[in-house]
């Protein structure tokens, strides 16, 4: 799996991103770098440089960025990454307001990747399959159905609930023949 990291500011730009137009603009020059992006990959959005991040700024950025790398193919799934503690709780607030997620990390080039973390709210159903999907590091639907047999939960449930992950990036999804399977996208300690 290729890792393309991008910083959301550029080194003269100021460490603050505020306001819908500017997650906009960033977001759209994110597409422009990634454009040739050519297989499947994690892409690390590198806050480092940002001290401060607004809800509306995030609101075009993250959750936008995550849904569109998501609907291309290859697909790619987004990691947010050195979050400053101010724009860390304005992201997880966002998040847990709206019911959704991302995986967050500390990110260091070339590519160490540590304190990888949950970042809002995930249903409590997708998040006991995430904990699943965890503990066995790869599965598929038939298999988590097959080990939770009397749960009343048939593979079409399961499939739908690995796919609601994949579709917030928590998940990869990879298919082996017929089958598709499901690894995390980072691991978290």
């Amino acid at each position: 799996m290729n890792i393309a990291a991008i910083s959301v500011l550029k080194p003269n730009e100021e460490p603050i991103l505020a306001g819908r137009l500017n997650g906009k603009r960033i977001f759209l020059r994110v597409l422009d770098e990634l454009s040739a992006l050519d297989g499947p990959a994690t892409v690390i959005l590198d806050f480092k440089p940002a001290e401060i991040a607004t809800s509306s700024a995030l609101s075009e950025l993250v959750l936008p960025l995550r849904d569109h790398l998501r609907s291309r193919r290859p697909p790619a799934y987004v990691v947010v990454a050195n979050l400053a503690d101010k724009v860390a709780e304005e992201l997880d607030d966002l998040l847990s307001r709206s019911g959704e997620a991302i995986l967050a990390c500390n990110f260091s080039k070339p590519k160490n990747i540590s304190k990888a973390r949950l970042f809002g709210r995930l249903d409590p159903k997708l998040l006991e399959t995430f904990e699943m999907i965890r503990r066995k590091g790869e599965t598929s639907a038939v298999e988590l159905h097959d080990e939770s047999a009397g749960n009343g939960i048939g593979p079409t449930g399961w499939n739908n609930r690995l796919a609601a992950l994949a579709s917030k990036s928590l998940v990869m999804e990879t298919s082996h023949g017929r089958t598709k399977k499901y690894r995390p996208v980072l691991e978290i300690a």
